[in-house]
């Protein structure tokens, strides 16, 4: 065993150095009681009770933040791939903003999929708006559909007349 003295041949009891050096002689417990107390385990549990019970509200804030920015890719992702189309098609994508969670592009042979945003999560301005992807890749108007979650907290799609979309 590391840094043990033989307090003497008589005794044939150990010593740990420090308590040695220290001036305590107390001998050391080789075999006897292992394990943690119950007042250990009760401080250990509560510790991780209050680091839960703090970690957990963040991570939800964080987890709705990611939503929305989420949200905001996807939809800034569809007019993207309208735009795409409709340079490769020679097709015109008219993307609609129908309603506070509906989305859709129209094609000549009608409507092919609504996009719902995710629950909570709303278009808090550009609904009705229209923004139709011309053959050429550009835009026929520019304009901003924002978005908010329930806590207020909002991102913003941009379409310019360039065709350029942005999320910020």
């Amino acid at each position: 065993m590391p840094h043990e003295i033989r307090a003497g041949a008589q005794s044939g009891s150990r010593w740990h150095v420090r308590c040695y050096s220290l001036g305590e002689f107390k001998q050391m417990n080789r075999h006897g009681d292992r394990g943690f107390s119950l007042i250990e385990l009760a401080i250990t549990v509560l510790v991780m009770g209050l680091v839960l019970s703090f970690g957990i509200p963040a991570f939800r804030s964080l987890s709705n933040s990611y939503q929305l920015h989420g949200a905001a890719e996807n939809m800034a992702s569809q007019l993207r791939l309208a735009r795409e189309k409709a340079i490769s098609t020679g097709v015109e994508q008219p993307m609609h903003f129908v309603t506070s969670t509906t989305y859709h592009i129209h094609y000549p042979t009608g409507i092919a999929t609504v996009w719902t945003l995710p629950k909570g999560i709303t278009i808090s301005s550009g609904v009705g708006s229209w923004f139709r992807m011309e053959r050429d890749g550009r835009s026929d108007n520019s304009g901003i559909v924002v978005l908010r979650d329930a806590r207020g907290n909002l991102d913003t799609v941009s379409v310019q007349l360039s065709g350029l979309v942005i999320t910020r």
